[in-house]
């Protein structure tokens, strides 16, 4: 494959597609609906620059709980989540998924992560949505609504829900030292165990990135 194709706005294109109101962001505005999360992934990124991940946890009271076997919601495997509260914030990870994913995460001559690589990626994800929550400001309600229904005048508007991946996805890029965007590193297990083409792939990015216009 191509490795220059898999710049960030083309990553940051695949994760906002996976949102379920992508079809009713305009054209025009789909650039902006990736450069935002882009750069708010990395000014915070910025803010904790040469900062070791296991180490913003215990500084910040997060607990990581590392379970063996892996979960699943809605039939999609997950690889980690935050639950976050008032009584405290903590961080659940799927060693079997974690395990997976860097075993697949090298496919085509692309650069694959290594176990604690691919720990760190889902660890910084996660402290990015606790960042969100610690704020209170989510860059997915900071950004503007699109239009989902009108009709005599009346008009329903949501917000991008994915905007909050690709931040988050970035986040963890910059912080961990990455050369991709982490969510590649999914793209790259689904080919390698044959859930997806690398034909099909590259076509999505290309699409995607002719949509978009860049």
């Amino acid at each position: 494959m191509d490795n220059s194709i898999f710049d960030d706005r083309a990553m940051a294109l695949c994760e906002l597609s996976q949102d379920m109101l992508f079809h009713k962001v305009p054209v025009g505005r789909i650039l902006y609906y990736i450069d935002e999360p882009l750069k708010a992934g990395r000014d915070a990124a910025r803010l904790y620059s040469g900062k070791d991940i296991h180490a913003l946890y215990s500084e910040n009271g997060i607990g990581a709980e590392y379970k063996p076997k892996t979960a699943s919601a809605f039939g999609v495997m997950l690889r980690g989540q935050a639950i976050l509260g008032a009584d405290g914030c903590k961080v659940e990870i799927y060693m079997e998924s974690i395990e997976e994913l860097a075993k697949h995460s090298c496919f085509g001559g692309m650069p694959g992560l290594d176990l604690e690589s691919a720990l760190k990626v889902h660890l910084a994800h996660e402290f990015y949505h606790y960042l969100e929550y610690k704020s209170g400001s989510a860059i997915t309600e900071m950004l503007d609504s699109v239009e989902t229904f009108k009709l005599f005048g009346f008009t329903r508007k949501a917000k991008i829900n994915r905007c909050s991946e690709i931040a988050a996805h970035m986040f963890a890029k910059c912080l961990i030292g990455l050369s991709y965007m982490p969510n590649l590193y999914d793209y790259l297990y689904l080919i390698s165990t044959g859930k997806l083409t690398a034909g099909d792939f590259e076509e999505k990015i290309s699409g995607l990135k002719q949509l978009a216009g860049v």
